[in-house]
């Protein structure tokens, strides 16, 4: 799916492991999440991908400032199951702030909180997200376009079966009289 303002250029998911269609859905909707706060920086991130790393305690890496951030999306211990969505984009916002600064130094743990200030300040707003995470696929109809003319019969012929077939059921609502 092709993006209108592609700040991440890939997303790569575990296809190996179960529910992969999820583990990609995360991964655009941890995206979606952080947008806002990467457009006003002008962060871009090369490619977005899960990883499982044996160490249960990793949870993030940004390789490259940038050029690929690798998230856990599963617990360590039962990879069917997802982390909460918050503690990914929490993930997501620490490797971004890898992007400018590398060593957890105090610096860095201010950006990260500035961020995190930032995405808090965007859901308080009833931010969700940006558009849909999926390709979307056209609802009812053919995939031709009719003519105008054709549409405006078509539209007056079922007017006219409506009216024919309500005729002389019509009666006043709402009580007697």
């Amino acid at each position: 799916m092709l993006e209108h303002d592609a700040l991440i250029s890939e997303y790569q998911h575990d296809k190996s492991r179960s529910r992969e269609a999820d583990a990609l859905q995360t991964l655009r909707k941890v995206a979606s999440l952080v947008k806002p706060i990467m457009r006003q920086r002008g962060w871009r991130v090369g490619i977005l991908t899960e990883f499982f790393p044996p160490e249960q305690n990793l949870l993030g890496l940004n390789w490259n400032r940038g050029q690929k951030i690798c998230l856990r999306l599963r617990y360590p211990g039962d990879e069917r199951q997802f982390l909460p969505l918050e503690q990914v984009v929490d993930t997501m916002l620490h490797e971004l702030c890898h992007n400018v600064h590398g060593p957890h130094n105090e610096a860095f743990h201010n950006l990260w909180n500035q961020l995190r200030d930032e995405h808090e300040s965007l859901i308080r707003k009833g931010y969700t997200g940006e558009g849909f995470l999926s390709e979307g696929h056209k609802l009812g109809g053919s995939t031709q376009r009719l003519p105008v003319r054709e549409a405006q019969r078509r539209a007056r012929a079922a007017a006219e079966k409506r009216r024919t077939l309500t005729a002389g059921s019509g009666q006043k609502l709402g009580g007697a009289g």
